[in-house]
């Protein structure tokens, strides 16, 4: 065994001119402010940028604040939203009495803080003393500068939250995977816990993780060991959920899932493909670095590559089967950003999972540093992209915008016990906390969610999230009011079915096309402003 294996992983590397060979800190310092100068600029651009379906979340947290328990209606136990932890730190917030708005805001942004304070603890802790910069670099070249992780810190959602958990996870297992440590192995399974808890998906990287310990060490006890630390953070929430919710699954599962397999597989693939091809270009990068490490540098293929490998793969199948994401700035591969740019640094630095490595005296930085000039250089693009997905997270979300005015208007407008129709689930509902809601797409209704042989009548209906609606069940509950379309409304016609130019979804057509529906309720058109019109349906008893 060399002295690099041997040695204490935190001090520097001796016997050899090691100083020499480090960055000088001028030439760190002046790309740590470069990096700087990208993220502030990016943050910056992408300010405006709130999504409408921050505001689901934000409904269940204030009724939760209210006594009513986590529930977008009262008294209907649904799981319309995807992340517990995000809506519990949100729910948990609310005594600083900060907008609701501002204290997600908060969330995403200290979230990807972390992400870029974890960064330095991860270069610092575990590296030699000369490869601690030029590591860091690496990582913060390749994810602080990241618009997608910018725009989605700013957008309400739990990305940043997301990236930053999946992130210490599977860095911290390159790092102990190898390790016979029943604490190191308990701990991420703890962290693996709290990040199933944020998206439940995650619970594909915990079996790769489990499997991997498995044939690492080819003994069941530090898997087992990883199960019981996530079992002890995971368990005792899921069957609270289950009890709570009467389902093992989160309502928006059966929601999304409701299109053909082959049409999530085309959405799924085309989604992989505009990402690719959107500057920074990072996937293109890894691929081209994991190559090169498999071909020609069989000394860093350890069983950690590997495993990171495995993370990688099935962190990007589940998104092609799943058919992407409509939402702006790739909200599905953001929290694959940071795998991607640990696949970067294993071609570049020896990340052995003891923390040191036989080469690292013959180490030379050169391609380090050319890896982060490239990496920065290409992150500078992202201001010039022309990515509509980019595009649209610099700027408040169209439906979000819309449905706060739409939203306040019903407040102010329509009496309390109200049950009102709508597709758009976020802020129209949010800004209107005393009326009860139809959900139209299934995402807060169990009925509309787990509707099978779903007919694909509408153009809209293609998109993620959107291929399910029941007109004939919203139609049998007599809402008072019904809202087509999107958040403002439209006009009902079934010939909207062929327009791509309206937002036109499953259950306004199926509504349109009942004989009677114009018989029970009659059109009603209100001007908010210059530019807002607000149309929707009036049920004819009520009044």
């Amino acid at each position: 065994m060399s002295e690099a294996k041997t040695g204490n992983p935190t001090e520097p590397i001796v016997g050899t001119n090691a100083t020499t060979r480090s960055i000088p800190w001028s030439i760190g310092l002046a790309l740590f402010l470069l990096v700087g100068i990208i993220a502030v600029m990016g943050l910056r651009q992408h300010r405006e940028f709130f999504h409408d379906d921050a505001y689901i979340t934000l409904r269940y947290a204030d009724q939760w604040q209210n006594g009513q328990g986590p529930v977008w209606n009262e008294s209907e136990r649904v799981e319309g939203y995807t992340s517990f932890l995000h809506l519990a730190t949100l729910y948990s917030l609310q005594s600083l009495e900060l907008t609701p708005e501002t204290l997600a805001r908060i969330v995403g942004v200290l979230s990807y803080l972390s992400i870029g304070i974890f960064i330095v603890g991860f270069s610092f802790r575990f590296h030699t003393t000369y490869l601690r910069i030029p590591l860091a670099l690496v990582l913060m070249a390749s994810i602080m500068t990241s618009f997608p992780l910018i725009a989605w810190s700013w957008g309400g959602l739990e990305t940043s939250l997301y990236t930053f958990l999946l992130m210490v996870c599977i860095y911290l297992f390159t790092i102990w995977c190898s390790r016979q440590s029943n604490s190191k192995h308990l701990t991420l399974g703890i962290l693996f816990g709290l990040t199933v808890m944020t998206r439940p998906e995650a619970v594909l990287f915990v079996a790769v993780s489990i499997l991997a310990l498995w044939a690492i060490h080819r003994s069941f006890k530090p898997s087992l060991i990883l199960v019981l630390g996530f079992c002890l953070i995971y368990l005792p929430y899921f069957v609270w959920r289950w009890n709570y919710y009467g389902e093992p699954l989160p309502n928006t599962y059966y929601a999304k899932l409701g299109t053909p397999l082959y049409k999530r597989l085309q959405d799924g693939f085309y989604y992989l493909h505009t990402f690719v091809r959107t500057a920074p270009w990072l996937p293109l990068v890894a691929i081209g670095c994991w190559l090169y490490t498999l071909f020609k540098q069989p000394d860093r293929r350890t069983a950690a590559w590997y495993s990171l490998s495995a993370h990688c793969l099935i962190g990007v199948i589940y998104i092609v089967w799943t058919g992407g994401d409509h939402m702006p700035a790739y909200r599905f591969w953001t929290p694959l950003l940071p795998v991607f740019t640990l696949l970067i640094a294993y071609t570049l630095f020896p990340i052995d999972p003891e923390g040191n490595s036989d080469d690292s005296k013959s180490l030379s930085l050169t391609p380090a540093m050319v890896m982060v000039s490239l990496l920065l250089s290409l992150s500078f693009l992202q201001f010039l992209s022309a990515d509509e997905r980019m595009l649209n997270a610099r700027q408040a979300d169209p439906a979000g915008a819309t449905g706060k005015k739409i939203g306040t208007y019903i407040s102010t407008h329509f009496p309390d016990d109200s049950l009102i129709a709508t597709n758009s689930a976020g802020a129209v509902a949010f800004f209107a906390p005393q009326k009860q809601f139809i959900d139209m797409l299934g995402l807060n209704d169990r009925q509309i969610a787990k509707r099978e042989n779903v007919p694909m009548l509408t153009y809209w209906q293609q998109f993620p999230g959107h291929s399910k609606g029941d007109g004939r069940y919203v139609i049998s509950r007599e809402p008072d009011y019904i809202i087509l379309g999107p958040a403002q409304g439209t006009v009902g016609k079934i010939e909207n079915k062929n327009r791509q130019n309206l937002v036109w979804f499953l259950s306004d057509q199926e509504i349109v096309e009942q004989t009677d529906f114009l018989q029970r309720y009659e059109l009603k058109q209100v001007q908010i402003h210059d530019t807002l019109t607000f149309t929707y349906y009036q049920r004819k008893q009520s009044h």
